[in-house]
């Protein structure tokens, strides 16, 4: 073969061999949330899991390398391909239920190495140990196979890119799957003409050995790589949980942080990176400025808020990844810098996956992580001494931004901006001084206000798998208990009014409306609610009727139960059990017929798990309830429109869906406002279809391009931010004043 393809055929291995690596992380990400409840952590865990494997790959490359020949290690790798091909295609194995009351995250990372692991493992060796063998040929380039990390990081960004626009619509998990092998299969062809390659051309030269002897790696100039890998990697987990929490946790707004992470190795390992270290540096401070301006302006509160942390997250790996390979050494070293590179990686997933949610009761690592990029900024530059009154201008901009994040005054907030920008513009060339202002600044007002979970007026606070849990008494003498961001159980604490149901649960809200047509059947009632909050629905109660509450969150049965924080289960009469688990799981154990009224109304944050509103999970629903019973959904959400997803599934049924989207109100008797809601019945007989047009539903309406939901297909693109709740609410409004003129 001409020596001028062996770039064109290396290229297309790498490319191939890491779009297998990343489709497969998103794909199998997927196929495992139903069974853990749809919570973020989920992706949190399956990165460190894939860190953990990618550190295991470059750790067999660099171990082949350093002590077997080139023709020995390909024949080794291509053996290991052939072997682990016979666990394809990739599926769940049966009988893997995750553990009732326990933190699962042993549990999903044994799943995932029984599961993908093997082929996982042997992909992940395949970029250091691909360069290492194209530095074996006799190509002009051979001493310098970085570039080759391009191609790899090429086909990284395209499997990310393609996932959730071309991939996730077109085709369910098992032909994902099946697809996915078939690519595995072609790797396996290329690698063996890669090999041939490499054992026809490899030679040995003396000069490679004087090179090796020459470049001398410190253990100082270790600890940077590591610590350059460590941020960008920690930091996109970060980013991608902060989205998360509030919108859903799928695929798209997993691969959204993690396409940016890779495309910044992309710039920074290109033969001429379009981006130069001293540009992301600058660029960086300038972001990081506009950021503290939009926080004290704004807050940082809302989905306008997602892009500009993105684009900041982007340039902070920018300028790590930068300095990273700026000291990287020659190729005889290769292997060794990508262990070190997938060391620090690694160590980014223990900490957000392992460390922080036992060691932080609140998400800080996010802010703690930002402010440790901000002080690496310029790394391979040496500073001189900065003398101390840029420090006392480092600490008035700390207090002006605190102070003016945190004060509600126009006035006060312009001239602390004003403030901090003057300080921020002396000191943004003074590297140290500027990071230790931004780090410090981000941990007295971080993104996020997360501060604003610890007041005086929190009494409990605490952090699992799950997510972020308070329960807090409000200034107008309401009990809140908010999961995330999100407010999910309110309670009145004045005399008189402690059962009267509030939030989205309010007298004339269209979850009242359920039970008020399930009030109208008489006998014994057993009720099945997916998602237990604070209990609030124990208090619609009546003769005969029990509840079954569906709970997978241990911290949130323990805070409902408690008559210290809430008191709906403990006094308002109902007879209730709890079944803890992930809601669809559990109820699959129950008898067909059981129930007369099933509501969903489970929620992670804001986010709706994906696999309790498929086409399967309505079907097993259905077939809990008995033959006259009542399907409905909460689906109040503040960014994803689910009417057009659950009107498809009624349609494929051939039941009739009906939608209400209402307006809070001032609760009777106190001066509290109750939640806008919206909630969606599937109507399953004429005397269900006239009680919800008598109180106001609608018909169900589909929308364009939104197509079937299933456990296999789901397009969460078609419904972020069309038609939400906000802009439903805001058409009623338009209708109501047009009806009053």
């Amino acid at each position: 073969m001409n020596s001028r393809l062996y770039v064109v055929l290396y290229s297309v291995t790498l490319l191939l061999s890491a779009s297998l690596l990343f489709v497969v992380q998103p794909m199998f990400s997927k196929m495992i949330l139903p069974l853990l409840g749809g919570t973020p952590q989920v992706w949190n865990t399956a990165m460190l899991f894939f860190q953990l494997l990618l550190l295991g790959g470059y750790a067999y490359a660099h171990g082949t390398t350093k002590y077997l020949s080139i023709r020995v290690q390909a024949i080794l790798h291509v053996i290991l391909l052939v072997m682990f091909f016979f666990v394809l295609p990739i599926a769940i194995p049966e009988g893997w239920i995750p553990p009732l009351s326990k933190d699962p995250t042993l549990w999903q990372l044994s799943l995932m190495t029984v599961t993908i692991g093997g082929p996982f493992f042997v992909l992940s060796g395949s970029a250091p140990m691909f360069q290492r063998w194209f530095s074996g040929t006799n190509h002009k380039d051979a001493n310098n196979p970085y570039f080759l990390y391009g191609a790899s990081n090429l086909g990284s960004m395209t499997a990310l890119l393609f996932y959730p626009v071309i991939i996730e619509p077109a085709m369910n998990l098992g032909e994902q799957s099946h697809t996915w092998m078939y690519g595995y299969m072609a790797l396996i062809v290329f690698t063996i003409f890669c090999a041939l390659v490499v054992w026809k051309t490899n030679k040995k030269k003396i000069e490679d050995k004087i090179v090796i002897e020459k470049e001398v790696i410190t253990w100082g100039r270790r600890g940077k790589w590591l610590l350059l890998s460590f941020i960008p990697s920690s930091l996109m987990l970060g980013v991608t949980t902060y989205i998360t929490t509030d919108v859903a946790s799928v695929p798209l707004l997993w691969i959204i942080p993690l396409a940016l992470y890779v495309s910044t190795f992309i710039i920074v390992f290109a033969r001429k990176p379009i981006i130069s270290e001293e540009k992301s540096s600058e660029t960086f401070s300038f972001l990081l400025i506009f950021m503290f301006v939009y926080m004290i302006l704004y807050q940082s509160k809302g989905i306008i808020f997602v892009p500009i942390h993105m684009i900041l997250f982007f340039f902070a790996a920018l300028v790590c990844h930068s300095a990273l390979s700026s000291s990287k050494p020659s190729a005889q070293k290769l292997t060794e810098f990508y262990l070190i590179m997938s060391i620090g990686g690694a160590l980014g997933g223990v900490f957000n996956a392992l460390v922080t949610p036992n060691l932080f009761i609140i998400p800080i690592e996010y802010a703690l992580v930002l402010g440790l990029a901000a002080c690496m900024r310029f790394a391979n530059e040496k500073q001189e001494k900065t003398k101390l009154y840029y420090f006392a201008i480092g600490i008035i901009t700390i207090v002006a931004i605190t102070f003016g994040i945190n004060n509600e005054s126009m006035i006060v907030k312009g001239l602390m901006t004003l403030v901090s920008l003057t300080g921020l513009a002396l000191i943004i060339n003074k590297r140290w001084v500027f990071g230790i202002t931004v780090a410090i600044t981000l941990l007295i007002a971080p993104p996020g206000d997360i501060w604003d979970y610890v007041t005086s007026d929190t009494i409990l606070q605490d952090r699992n798998f799950f997510g972020v849990m308070r329960v807090i008494d409000t200034e107008d003498n309401q009990r809140i208990f908010v999961h995330g961001t999100t407010v999910h159980g309110t309670q009145s604490l004045e005399k008189g009014y402690e059962y009267t149901p509030m939030a989205y649960y309010y007298d004339t809200s269209p979850i009242a409306d359920m039970f008020k047509f399930a009030a109208t059947n008489y006998g014994e009632q057993k009720i099945a609610v997916l998602g237990l909050g604070v209990g609030v629905t124990a208090c619609f109660d009546r003769d005969g009727r029990t509840f079954d509450f569906f709970e997978i969150d241990p911290g949130i049965i323990r805070i409902a139960e408690n008559p210290k924080y809430f008191t709906f289960l403990s006094d308002c009469g109902s007879t209730y059990k709890i079944i803890e688990g992930d809601a669809r799981l559990t109820l699959a154990y129950k008898p067909d017929n059981s129930y007369e009224f099933i509501l969903a109304d489970a929620y992670s944050s804001d986010n709706i798990p994906v696999h309790l509103i498929t086409r399967e999970a309505v079907e097993l629903y259905l077939s809990k309830l008995k033959p006259n019973g009542l399907l409905g959904f909460n689906i109040s959400n503040s960014y994803l429109d689910i009417e057009p997803v659950l009107a498809e599934i009624a349609d494929s049924f051939q039941i009739k869906g009906y939608a209400k989207f209402s307006k809070g109100k001032t609760i009777e008797g106190l001066e509290i406002k109750s939640n806008d809601t919206a909630a969606f019945v599937f109507a399953r007989n004429e005397q269900q279809e006239k009680f919800l047009s008598e109180n106001g539903w609608t018909p169900a309406k589909k929308r364009k391009g939104v197509g079937l939901w299933t456990d296999s297909f789901s397009n969460i693109v078609g419904v972020i931010g069309i038609r939400t709740l906000k802009k439903r609410i805001e058409e009623l409004e338009r209708k109501e004043k047009k009806m009053d003129e």
